[in-house]
């Protein structure tokens, strides 16, 4: 089996798998949460519950793979994947949907830096520049996953509407291949280290690190409140659309991107946000899907692309010896934000309504903007 594919296209693989998994039924979600008669606060609640099973990982966990070995925490972010996917096929409820984000949340938080170093050690010494050809694999492999579940199952909806898509099992049997695949991997010595690494947050680091939150807090808004919105009029399944534009648009920007200067990037950044989410606003306010899936291609502009690379990159250089440490500190900051607004927006939407909490929230990401960038060009 080892002959079929190279090993990091089976990594590669693996990331792509675990992504597919976050997001399969995302489409689905405000389909499930009806049905229990949940609040749009009380559905956020429920897809915040992947935050509670990534953070503890990815903060207290960080150097697993160091210690016990690549392939051991990939297999298990894999097998987190399909008990995820499994979940929600069996029981398409929300009930069902905490256990799966959950899951979900621990997967990818095992399998992110797992996959990443992997990727760099199979690739060493086989060609050139092996750290930067494996992020950039790693990156492509989990941008495709994670709005190609989504976009999957959008489209069968269309053809179809159903509580278990097929997508649901086909996902389940792309998985089980997978670990198969994984399991010949070459299983390479461990590094050794410390398995609890806490994040670090460098002089410098704060406007930077707030620039993913605010960009991931108005991607985690468009996945969990706007397809109530949509569901208004008519257009639930649309919701996936949202997502392969968020996730696509920027990570197919990523290459052109990483050329620029990363202070620039991060400053082109803070002006799409509130500029995508305007957009958005206006699309739900006046009922156009066309101008919402615009604004949401202007949040991918930067959520995954302008501020994700060059904050990133910003980062990295910040931390210096403890640039690995810095960078989760980065991320931290990332899913804080996809997380919390979310819960707040969400209840808010129920006492003010969806378009009056939104317009909130953009008032919001207008102030922070100014003073970040004040602070960010000082």
């Amino acid at each position: 089996m080892k002959k079929i594919l190279p090993p990091h296209q089976i990594i590669a693989y693996g990331l792509l798998l675990v992504t597919l998994a976050v997001n399969v039924s995302m489409p689905l979600f405000r389909v499930y949460a009806a049905q229990e008669h949940l609040s749009n606060g009380q559905t956020a609640l429920v897809l915040a519950a992947y935050i509670t099973g990534m953070l503890p990982c990815y903060i207290f966990l960080g150097g697993i793979s160091d210690r016990f070995g690549r392939k051991p925490v990939l297999l298990i972010s894999l097998c987190f994947a399909f008990t995820a996917t499994l979940v929600i096929t069996l029981n398409p409820t929300v009930w069902a949907l905490i256990i799966a984000r959950m899951c979900q949340g621990i997967a990818l938080a095992l399998s992110m830096g797992t996959g990443t170093a992997y990727l760099t050690e199979v690739l060493q010494g086989k060609i050139e520049d092996a750290p930067t050809k494996a992020a950039n694999l790693a990156s492509l492999s989990t941008a495709l996953g994670f709005s190609g579940g989504a976009l999957a199952t959008t489209l069968y909806l269309f053809y179809e509407f159903t509580l278990v898509p097929p997508t649901y099992f086909l996902l389940l049997f792309v998985t089980a291949v997978g670990i198969l695949l994984v399991i010949y991997l070459p299983n390479l010595k461990p590094i050794g280290g410390e398995v609890i690494r806490l994040p670090y947050f460098p002089k410098g680091s704060f406007p930077v690190n707030m620039s993913i939150a605010i960009c991931w807090a108005a991607t985690g808004t468009v996945i969990a409140i706007i397809p109530t919105q949509l569901a208004k009029f008519g257009m639930t399944a649309f919701a996936g659309f949202c997502l392969v534009l968020i996730n696509w648009t920027g990570a197919f920007t990523q290459p052109f991107i990483r050329k620029m200067n990363p202070v620039k990037s991060v400053i082109i950044g803070y002006f799409l946000i509130p500029t995508g989410f305007l957009f958005v606003i206006i699309g739900c306010h006046f009922q156009q899907i066309a101008i919402i899936l615009f604004g949401t291609f202007i949040i991918g502009l930067a959520a995954y692309g302008y501020s994700y690379v060059g904050g990133l990159a910003l980062i990295a250089n910040y931390g210096g010896q403890q640039r690995a440490r810095a960078v989760s500190g980065y991320m931290f900051f990332g899913y804080i934000g996809f997380g919390i607004p979310a819960i707040f927006l969400g209840y808010l939407s129920d006492m003010l309504g969806i378009v009056n909490a939104l317009i909130f929230f953009e008032a919001v990401l207008i102030l922070l903007t100014m003073l970040l960038l004040r602070n960010f060009r000082s």
